[in-house]
């Protein structure tokens, strides 16, 4: 759970929300324990390896938990980019020209980060595990530094009255204490608690060890981001932070408490190490050439993981019959599937030339993530309803509460993503659906040329939409949106018509509280103060709560007892 975040999550707070962004972090803690909690009791319940990316299937069927891992890949492919960029960021201070001071890479340093995703992506290829062979050491490491880090700057650098002046603790007001958590890197911090859920196949005791280690990894890490954030934002000199001047120099002074102006400034590019450096103080600086060693491991670690099982559920995917074959191949010679590893080369580069900086891309990869943690609330209470026999060693007291809390949660974070780059997670996560055609043609009686040509309309449409609308703004909002929507209605109809009277027209149904979910939050963020600002703060977070608590129950009911729930009610779970 500390990766690049880290390095940049600090900086990227305190410029959306002041010292207040320790509020942000707390109440993110405080919503990712309930969606964690929702889970703590599925993967007792269902303790597969990448669970995260199949326990809606057992809830909804194949359609509707395809979008949602889909969702859950796309924010695992930008994380790969993410990391390459943290890398690249930080050498500014020794390569400047790969990177600007306030973190924009440059077309060598998305050069540089395309090379280093290549390289990695090559070594996981050839099969040489080298971040498995070295990750304890790797992990010990992630929690040394920064902790030391926050331990130097306290007792060494620290201005309290960062706290309460400039504005005072909330300078910027209470809306943006919620609406600083995705942008500024918070949520994403604390998505590491699902690799407890991505191994719990492995774990020796996973009804017991899956909740603990979910909790436990929550706290943890809220505890080491609050005193992070403390560290940063008490260790600012505003005499020593630079604006650039209309040369691109860094030479003017920032005014003291301009917050919302770090990201922009020469701190941006490395927070922590230009801290450090511009103390003055011997130690400090001394220190800041270790973080420096860290800006490369944390990030090179995260990246290489995330490059492995990023692939292997793609690979996971084909072998359930939702990608076409090829996904599942595995290299004659290093038994690796070698075909998902490069599409995942592929995805991490196209997010990463429109987002050259991991301020930007930070927004969509949370996100996308967040979209398939909507899947752990409903599938709580349709699985209580649906299969109440099978064995879980921890149960939450009070099923339909926790996950409507798990569920509206997951929701309002996705809503606070603002617009529009909610447009584009949406959008993005509905281009997937195709490849998904091509692979379950047959359940779904299609024809080879029909889901060929299904998927070339579908993806023209979608994709006319989001480049004449949200990139070219050459579409207003009502149509380039009622685009979109006709086309995901269209296309269940379509699909559901194909497959009438087959157990996949239930599946496909089974979908409709997805799409719905879609377009109506899409058009919420438009309209609402983190879009459009037709519907004021905080009239359209109550708005937004309202669709949430709808949908979760369209959702539960939507929820039916599906053919592989089935086989583990009558067989048990299968060894993997």
């Amino acid at each position: 759970m500390v990766g690049s975040g880290w390095l940049f999550a600090a900086l990227a707070g305190a410029a959306y929300a002041g010292p207040a962004s320790l509020i942000s972090w707390i109440i993110a803690a405080v919503l990712f324990i309930f969606i964690g909690l929702a889970y703590a009791e599925l993967g007792s319940m269902l303790p597969f390896s990448g669970s995260l990316v199949r326990i809606d299937h057992y809830a909804h069927g194949s359609v509707s938990n395809y979008l949602l891992g889909w969702a859950y890949l796309i924010g695992a492919a930008t994380t790969v980019a993410m990391e390459a960029e943290a890398i690249i960021m930080y050498t500014n201070k020794y390569l400047p020209v790969f990177s600007s001071a306030s973190g924009y890479l440059t077309p060598l340093g998305i050069a540089a980060a395309a090379a280093l995703i290549a390289v990695f992506t090559l070594i996981q290829i050839i099969g040489v595990n080298v971040f498995s062979r070295v990750n304890t050491v790797i992990t010990i490491w992630k929690f040394i530094v920064p902790s030391l880090t926050v331990i130097l700057l306290l007792t060494l650098y620290f201005h309290p009255s960062n706290f309460t002046a400039y504005g005072g603790f909330i300078p910027l007001g209470w809306s943006a204490v919620f609406s600083a958590m995705i942008p500024s890197g918070i949520v994403w911090a604390y998505e590491g608690f699902r690799q407890a859920l991505e191994y719990a196949g492995e774990a020796r005791n996973p009804h017991v060890d899956v909740p603990l280690a979910l909790i436990i990894s929550i706290l943890v890490t809220a505890g080491l981001y609050v005193a992070l954030e403390v560290a940063f934002i008490g260790g600012i000199d505003w005499g020593k932070i630079l604006l650039q001047d209309n040369s691109g120099r860094y030479t003017i002074l920032i005014k003291p408490g301009d917050w919302q102006n770090l990201t922009q400034s020469n701190w941006a590019g490395s927070p922590f190490y230009t801290e450090l450096t511009t103390s003055g103080i011997a130690l400090l600086i001394t220190f800041a050439v270790i973080l420096l060693i860290d800006a490369w491991v944390s990030p090179a670690g995260t990246m290489g993981v995330y490059i492995g099982t990023t692939a292997r559920s793609f690979y996971g995917f084909s072998r359930q019959g939702y990608f076409p074959e090829l996904f599942g191949s595995l290299h004659k010679r290093f038994q690796t599937p070698w075909f998902s590893m490069i599409f995942t080369l592929v995805l991490a580069l196209l997010f990463l030339l429109p987002f050259p900086t991991w301020y930007q891309i930070v927004s969509i990869s949370s996100t996308a993530t967040v979209v398939n943690y909507l899947a752990g609330g409903s599938s709580l209470v349709i699985l209580r309803r649906t299969a109440p026999e099978l064995r879980r060693s921890y149960r939450v007291r009070s099923p339909w509460l926790i996950g409507l809390l798990s569920f509206t949660a997951s929701s309002m974070l996705i809503y606070l993503t603002g617009w529009p780059s909610l447009g584009y997670v949406f959008i993005v996560t509905a281009f997937g659906l195709p490849l998904m055609i091509l692979g379950y043609r047959d359940r779904l009686s299609l024809s080879t040329r029909e889901s060929v040509l299904f998927s070339l309309i579908y993806w023209v449409a979608l994709a006319s939409a989001m480049y004449l609308g949200l990139i070219e703004n050459q579409l207003s909002f009502i149509v380039y949106w009622s685009i979109f929507t006709v086309v995901m209605v269209a296309s269940l109809l379509y699909l559901r018509y194909k497959a009438k009277g087959s157990y996949a027209a239930l599946e496909v149904s089974s979908a409709s509280w997805f799409v719905g979910y879609m377009v109506v939050m899409g058009a919420l963020s438009y309209l609402g103060s983190l879009g459009m600002g037709y519907l004021k703060y905080p009239w359209d977070y109550v708005l937004a709560l309202a669709a949430s608590i709808i949908f979760f129950i369209i959702s539960v009911r939507q929820g039916f007892e599906t053919r592989e729930l089935t086989e583990i009610k009558t067989k048990g779970i299968p060894i993997e």
